[in-house]
């Protein structure tokens, strides 16, 4: 079906004006309202037809009146790709009735049953505007059922001249028949349609909250280590006068704590970041090689407390082509887990080769490795809970999530291999500079 559509150009058409940059809920109403639009095309041309073929009263009238609607109808689709909304929705829910009054005054009357419309207009506006736009709901909602009632108990049939389609008593019934159809036909596919959306809507509602309780987990808990560790040292520091030794000791560990702390909040602020489209992409000539040293310097001070020694082979110093912030939070994360998990005294080879117009950089530690389970939920991108590092170093969860984003913002990728107590390949692909 979605095929289909796309072949069509149907979802095309339903998501004119729809951008990035509105909400869920106000996309579903501009959708809504290239929705109605279509229809209200659609139905415009089928009736300018049925009533041109049965020589209806004042055809050539109604044809007149039904090309100004569908002009007006485009218009809404114009509004809503230039950002008008508002001023969409309101030339859409007054230029709805223009035809059926045209018709139940002039020249179909009560025959046909077209004024039963007026009941689907009447329910469109629920679904069309917000509360905010209770008024106008309102409003719409009782001049449609005004114009409804008017016909029901104040109209009369039309008058068909003899000789012609509609003079006869079974055309007039498929009229009044295909008038009730389409009214169900349309308010069920209103109402399919929002209901689709409203259950869009709730799993949004699901995943903010569930991203919302993971922000406020490692806020909780990953940065309340560090920081606790630093108010000590510092508090140690400021209460007395230690020895060169202890002074030194007491630098590096605020500094391993200062690093940790840092990772998390990236980490932290590049998820939320990418999760709201708000990254900022901004490419240009890179040196790998000073990347990767710049990387390595940062996290120096855990790798040298765990011993673990660093085997960088580069044979060439090819530039790649990314942003430099997000191929540093890259390497960094990568870096930082391999020394988490990566037994003391361990080692981590670090290795790049071109292939084709990208050059892939290949990271491999000696670890206690990933299970199968684990593995899977990382590359579907699932929540997971992270594994505490050999020497019980407490991870995020959102290392490797944010670098597989952060690489595939850049036209890059992340392949990772693992085996239990084997150690963790991590291969990521980057875009070469020219």
């Amino acid at each position: 079906m979605k095929v289909l559509l796309d072949k069509l150009g149907v979802r095309k058409l339903l998501n004119f004006g729809v951008t990035e940059h509105l909400g869920l809920e106000s996309s579903v109403r501009v959708q809504l309202s290239n929705l109605i639009a279509v229809l209200g095309i659609f139905s415009n041309i089928q009736y300018s037809i049925f009533f041109t073929i049965t020589k209806a009263p004042y055809y050539q009238v109604m044809n007149f009146v039904h090309s100004f609607v569908i002009f007006v109808f485009i218009i809404v689709f114009y509004f809503n790709i230039k950002g008008k909304y508002s001023l969409s929705r309101i030339f859409l829910v007054f230029i709805m009735p223009v035809p059926l009054l045209c018709v139940s005054t002039f020249s179909f009357g009560t025959t046909g049953g077209f004024y039963y419309y007026f009941l689907v207009f009447a329910i469109v506006p629920f679904v069309l505007f917000s509360y905010d736009d209770k008024w106008w709901i309102l409003f719409l909602f009782l001049m449609n059922t005004a114009f409804y009632v008017w016909f029901e108990f104040f109209g009369k049939p039309g008058i068909f001249e003899e000789g012609t389609l509609l003079y006869h008593k079974q055309v007039q019934d498929l009229f009044r028949i295909n008038s009730v159809v389409s009214c169900l036909s349309f308010v069920a596919l209103f109402m399919f349609y929002f209901l689709r959306n409203i259950n869009r809507i709730h799993k949004e509602m699901i995943r903010v909250n569930d991203h919302k309780d993971r922000i406020f987990s490692i806020l909780a808990h990953d940065l309340k280590g560090p920081i606790g560790i630093m108010s000590r040292y510092l508090g140690y520091l400021t209460d007395s006068l230690p020895e060169r030794e202890e002074l030194i000791l007491g630098l590096k560990e605020l500094k391993k704590s200062t690093n940790q702390s840092y990772l998390v909040l990236e980490n932290l602020l590049d998820w939320v970041q990418n999760e709201t489209k708000k990254t900022q992409y901004n490419p240009k000539s890179l040196s790998l090689s000073l990347l990767l040293k710049n990387a390595i310097d940062i996290l120096n001070i855990q790798a040298t407390d765990k011993g673990i020694q660093w085997e960088v082979n580069l044979l060439n110093d090819h530039p790649i082509y990314c942003d430099e912030r997000m191929t540093s939070t890259v390497l960094r994360n990568i870096l930082s887990n391999a020394i988490k998990y990566s037994h003391p005294k361990g080692r981590v080879v670090i290795e790049a080769e071109l292939v084709s117009s990208s050059i892939e950089v290949r990271f491999q530690d000696q670890g206690i490795g990933m299970t199968e389970d684990l593995l899977k939920k990382i590359i579907e991108g699932k929540r997971f809970t992270s594994e505490f590092g050999t020497v019980g170093e407490k991870g995020t969860g959102l290392g490797l999530l944010v670098c597989m984003d952060l690489l595939k913002e850049q036209g890059g990728s992340l392949h990772l291999t693992s085996r239990p107590g084997e150690g963790t390949k991590i291969i990521i692909q980057l875009p070469l500079a020219g």
